[in-house]
């Protein structure tokens, strides 16, 4: 058998091309180079790295969006080196369609182009051996919007134009009625800066595509990258498509804005193809385009917030306005699910604090009750935790609405504070808000009760840790959720992914919405008729339940006293703030009491 010489001489168009995967980033030219200046590790690391090149008109970073409605439309994106100027998608109503396939295609969607511009590539933080971090690049984004599509039917696609195509994707889009019956994908926070991370995050969603191979979509809650604002990375964004481009090519996305996708550069934004319409009627704009949007799937209004410009004035009253036309446009819908970046309610130590989270809450909570949200899907946190339904005027848990939750520990580890899990959650009369830990490698810790009741004068939530319903931890690992979605009930699985990609189950539950008769509501007091306040001469005084403990705590959150009387003397107390926990079988009551 005759051996194959390596090539004695290799010249490349630019060394930016070779590390960044076929972009053209810089004009920099390299001198011919020879085999014999070189090792052979090297020298075959090189050539490798040249057979994956692939030419200036090729596609990347290639995106389906759900925009609209799902059963009829699909919108997909792409970015292009700026020398490309036109694009295209192609769509023929088969499956698994072949190259031959598109000779004919049934469907011909000519791409809205737009310069990108002087886009920062990289910082030092990427670590990219070769590329100087700072170094900017060009780009041409591309979008288009497929309409008139049949329901309930499997297309394949492809986008580009003659002179460079793309490999061929697939979908499939939503049968029409309420009777629609699927599953989702649902992460949050894959936030990757450097190779290593990046494995994690692609181990995470392949192991969620082979656990659901027939998501109708995958909702992943922001935070894609993690280098945000001017110095903003947008090789982290090519490697989030380039290390899972199998998966955006079959998986249409719902994806939110966080903290972390915010730049002044607005990469977000011009990734994806979005519903632009709120900033287009809306008083007061979101930064980043496309950030504000719904959609309806069955009997499902999906409601996409961005709450990273929450310091706008005026803004909430816009977001709100949006909402209620949303559900009164759509007000035949069962289910109306908010999925956003940054929480509204969290146990981590990271955030629970945070003066944007306490202004969400101030602000939107009201909207949510007025509007019957069903359940709130979070980000963010990089926790998993299970909290309600919460009655989001009172912010206590809905009396009865958590049922058949086991308690499998004693709690305090970290992988489950509250010792629980599972459960069937009651939504008719509040709003289920979970978190499912992150897809990435990034985590953050939980709080115990006793930090949270120290942490009451900057969160203001009085029993915060009572509204942790489920379970409530972190295990280190990432995690994935499938959502199988009926008429009836939405089930939620929780799968951690190890460092070999496979999947094992953390933790299930089941939402459902059914009103029950008061007589059926198994609860001590209603929390609105328990008041706790200090008398006329600095009495702790509690009314509306007997209960069997009460701590009182110090403004630092040292345990005072611990009695069951109603009523507690405080002549040996310091003046100042106190709190007070008051404890009736499952349910805990807590007061904000100034001893003079």
């Amino acid at each position: 058998m005759k051996k194959r010489k390596m090539k004695s001489v290799i010249t490349v168009a630019a060394l930016y091309v070779m590390a960044a995967t076929g972009q053209q980033a810089a004009a920099q030219e390299v001198p011919a180079m020879k085999a014999a200046d070189y090792t052979v590790p090297s020298w075959t690391k090189l050539t490798r790295l040249l057979s994956t090149l692939q030419p200036a008109s090729q596609p990347y970073s290639i995106n389906m969006t759900v925009n609209g409605d799902p059963a009829t439309r699909m919108a997909f994106a792409w970015f292009t080196n700026p020398t490309v100027k036109t694009g295209k998608v192609q769509i023929v109503k088969k499956a698994n369609a072949a190259a031959e396939d598109f000779a004919a295609p049934d469907i011909i969607v000519e791409a809205t182009t737009k310069d990108v511009e002087g886009l920062n590539y990289s910082i030092a933080k990427n670590m990219l051996e070769g590329i100087e971090p700072g170094t900017k690049a060009d780009y041409c984004s591309h979008k288009a919007i497929a309409t008139g599509l049949l329901p309930a039917t499997a297309y394949s696609y492809r986008v580009g134009n003659e002179n460079g195509w793309s490999t061929i994707g697939s979908f499939c889009t939503a049968p029409v009625g309420k009777d629609d019956r699927y599953s989702f994908i649902y992460i949050t926070d894959t936030q990757a800066q450097n190779d290593q991370m990046f494995d994690v995050s692609q181990k995470t969603v392949h192991a969620a595509c082979k656990m659901v191979p027939d998501a109708a979509f995958v909702l992943c809650n922001g935070d894609l990258v993690e280098t945000s604002g001017s110095n903003n990375s947008e090789w982290e964004f090519e490697q989030w498509f380039a290390t899972m481009q199998d998966v955006w090519m079959r998986y249409p996305l719902v994806v939110a804005q966080g903290n972390h996708d915010t730049s002044k550069n607005s990469n977000f934004t011009a990734h994806f193809n979005t519903d632009t319409a709120f900033n287009t009627k809306a008083l007061v704009k979101t930064d980043m385009d496309g950030t504000v949007y719904s959609f309806v799937r069955g009997d499902v209004l999906y409601l996409v917030i961005n709450y990273e410009d929450w310091k706008k004035e005026g803004y909430f009253e816009a977001l709100a306005g949006w909402m209620r036309e949303q559900v009164e446009n759509n007000k035949d819908a069962k289910w109306r699910v908010a999925t956003y970046h940054k929480n509204m309610f969290t146990g981590s130590r990271s955030h629970q604090d945070d003066a944007d989270g306490k202004a969400v809450r101030a602000a939107m909570l009201p909207v949510f009750s007025e509007l019957g949200i069903n359940i709130a899907l979070q980000g963010h946190d990089h926790i998993y935790e299970v909290i309600g339904p919460v009655n989001n005027r009172t912010k206590t848990l809905v009396p009865g609405a958590a049922e058949h939750v086991e308690t499998i520990t004693q709690g305090g580890d970290r992988e489950n504070m509250t010792g629980k899990s599972g459960g069937v959650f009651n939504v008719a009369d509040g709003t289920l808000y979970f978190l499912n830990n992150s897809a990435g490698r990034k985590k953050y810790e939980p709080r115990n009760e006793q930090a949270m009741i120290e942490s009451l004068d900057k969160h203001e939530v009085e029993n915060y840790w009572g509204l942790f319903s489920g379970k409530f931890g972190q295990t280190g690992e990432p995690t994935f959720s499938r959502v199988d979605v009926t008429p009836d009930t939405i089930y939620t699985y929780t799968y951690t992914v190890d460092a070999n990609g496979e999947a094992t189950l953390f933790d299930s539950f089941k939402v459902v919405k059914e009103e029950k008769p008061a007589t059926e509501i198994n609860t001590p007091a209603d929390n609105q008729n328990v008041k706790i306040y200090t008398s006329g001469n600095s009495d702790i005084v509690i009314e509306g339940i007997q209960p069997e403990k009460t701590f009182i705590y110090c403004a630092d959150g040292k345990l005072k006293a611990e009695t069951s009387s109603t009523r507690i003397a405080t002549a040996g107390f310091e003046p100042g703030l106190y709190i007070v926990k008051a404890e009736l079988r499952n349910d805990n009551y807590y007061g904000k009491v100034t001893v003079k």
